[in-house]
């Protein structure tokens, strides 16, 4: 498959409201489960990003809590838009605007990307337990693994309409949620190229039979 992974090698920005980790603006206040960060529906308003720490927008970044997704200078947005198939929104800014700037909104690619006895024994190889059902909204959170962690990935035939998917098994621990999320290889290194000090391009080293 042509997906890679963006890996982080930095976070830029801090959303706002702070207590909700950006979530009341993303979902509303009642659209996000309090006791794991997990949204309740699609998203609805925009992502609000604190001027704190943030230098005039350029290029593309990741803020802190909100590690799947992934921010683009308008300018760069609109010249990846027209090259790839990207859903974008944009940017709010709390207080002091940093420049223009748009979310790549990354949609949920079924079917499961891991075998759930894969996931299960490298969770518990790592943090002695597999993750657990949600008290609260009842959803089910894989522990957090790193890449080489991860169990082989299993794509589907549906990958081919997308150039950034995000997986449908969530993972997390306290608050913290977030989809693996992968992006075609071209997209990936164009973004890389756009922000070599946020990003870099890493190979998904093991694929299961396609599906």
């Amino acid at each position: 498959m042509d997906f890679v992974r963006l890996d982080l090698k930095r976070n830029r920005a801090w959303p706002w409201p702070e207590d909700s980790w950006g979530l009341d603006s993303m979902y509303g206040p009642d659209g996000w489960c309090r006791s794991c960060g997990i949204p309740l529906h699609e998203q609805t308003g925009p992502l609000t990003l604190q001027a704190r720490g943030m230098s005039p927008v350029q290029g593309a970044w990741v803020p802190n809590w909100r590690f799947d997704t992934i921010c683009v200078e308008s300018t760069l947005g609109a010249r990846l838009s027209n090259v790839y198939r990207l859903e974008m929104r944009p940017i709010a800014w709390y207080r002091n605007v940093k420049g223009q700037a748009l979310q790549i909104v990354v949609p949920t690619v079924e079917p499961a990307w891991f075998d759930s006895d894969a996931l299960r024994r490298a969770a518990v190889a790592r943090h002695g337990t597999a993750g657990q059902d949600c008290p609260e909204c009842g959803v089910w959170r894989w522990m957090p693994l790193s890449s080489k962690q991860l169990p082989p990935v299993r794509s589907s035939k549906r990958w081919d309409d997308y150039d950034v998917v995000a997986s449908p098994e969530w993972f997390g621990d306290g608050a913290q949620s977030y989809h693996e999320v992968f992006v075609r290889r071209a997209l990936a290194h164009a973004i890389a190229s756009a922000s070599p000090k946020d990003f870099k391009v890493t190979e998904i080293s093991q694929w299961s039979a396609v599906s």
